[in-house]
């Protein structure tokens, strides 16, 4: 699915295997409404005036803002069965059609179309209000292929619990979704966990070790069934030592949150950085030859530099970032490509960061 982009800088970052700007942070609650709408909300108050107490929006709000180290805002996105309302009319005032389902393959309705428009907006991770099988599978699906590259963009925080996990393995395909399994359905453990994640700046988070969540409950089942739920792909929330936190932060496609999350920063980064000098700078700076070249090399080395000082990038024996880049020398690029004003074949690669999940460690007692 390609979902367009009112942009000048196109930044596209393949997974390759093996492996171990926006502040990419913004928590968005999915709830299905009467009309395809989004809104950003400061407080739990103001989402009180939306939703009402009772809601299960107003009660992820409130496990949200109940965290020590809450964000912000948050977001709602308003999803409904309704196509979106044209936004272009014709001369004898009568509506035109919507044709962005048949022109771009966005649905044309639901969730997966809300997810579509608002697909650029201000936020990172998905969560539903109120989970349906169908709605659930049709968001991962726009998270997981949506993009003007068609790799994928933001990520899903699905939670199951008794009545629902038998769905799970319909989920295990998606790399931009984690599955949570908690027994108390009436508490929203995912919320609370994306609150208290998100305090860390985006690569200096390892999401395994987030702890002692506000107003939700470690699991109370034994070992057993905590390892099968494991093996099922479900991350929990447990008691180990004096903390409560997740027995995994990976999901059924071996990929780590943090992984993934620093993805996408690193894309934003680039891409946001880049936009913003040509937009200020412009020919001044950027024009088609060494110089223009030159400030491109710069700008992405800048934005690759502080992607490795947040935790993003791995660094090698010397301390240095793993990364590298190539911008392909004037004199190799077509004239064709001069003429047009489209600089292209930039590429990069970087090394992410891993973090120490577990610790074995053997001893000796002398009688």
């Amino acid at each position: 699915m390609i979902i367009p982009k009112i942009t000048d800088v196109y930044v596209s970052i393949d997974i390759e295997h093996p492996q171990a700007a926006k502040d990419l942070k913004k928590i968005a609650i999915f709830t299905k409404g009467n009309q395809e709408s989004f809104k950003t909300y400061l407080m739990l108050e103001d989402v009180m005036a939306d939703f009402d107490v009772n809601t299960s929006v107003y009660k992820m709000a409130e496990t949200i803002f109940s965290q020590d180290d809450a964000p912000e805002a948050i977001q709602v996105i308003t999803y409904s069965d309704k196509a979106p309302a044209p936004m272009v009319s014709s001369n004898n005032g009568q509506v035109a059609n919507d044709d962005v389902a048949t022109k771009f393959g966005a649905p044309a309705s639901g969730i997966g179309r809300a997810a579509f428009d608002y697909f650029y907006n201000d936020w990172e991770i998905a969560i539903m209000a109120d989970y349906n099988k169908t709605d659930a599978l049709a968001l991962a699906d726009v998270i997981e292929h949506g993009g003007y590259d068609g790799k994928g963009f933001h990520f899903m925080l699905q939670q199951f619990g008794p009545s629902n996990a038998s769905d799970h393995a319909e989920f295990d395909k998606y790399n931009r979704v984690w599955q949570f399994y908690h027994s108390n359905e009436d508490e929203y453990y995912v919320a609370g966990l994306a609150s208290e994640a998100t305090s860390a700046v985006v690569g200096q988070q390892s999401w395994k070790f987030v702890s002692d969540l506000n107003n939700v409950t470690p699991e109370e089942l034994n070992t057993a069934q905590i390892m099968d739920l494991e093996n099922q792909g479900f991350i929990c929330y447990v008691t180990k030592g004096n903390h409560a936190n997740q027995t995994d932060d990976k999901n059924k496609q071996g990929l780590y949150i943090d992984f993934i999350h620093g993805m996408d920063w690193v894309k934003a980064t680039i891409e946001s950085n880049l936009q913003d000098a040509l937009s200020l700078d412009g020919k001044k700076t950027f024009t088609f030859d060494a110089k223009g070249l030159g400030a491109v090399k710069t700008n992405l080395e800048t934005s690759l530099n502080e992607a490795g000082n947040n935790g993003i990038i791995a660094t090698d024996s010397s301390n240095k970032y793993e990364y590298s880049y190539n911008v392909p020398d004037i004199s190799k690029i077509p004239q064709t490509h001069i003429d047009r004003r489209i600089l292209d074949h930039i590429k990069f690669k970087y090394t992410a960061s891993s973090a120490i999940n577990e610790i074995h460690v053997n001893g000796t007692a002398v009688a």
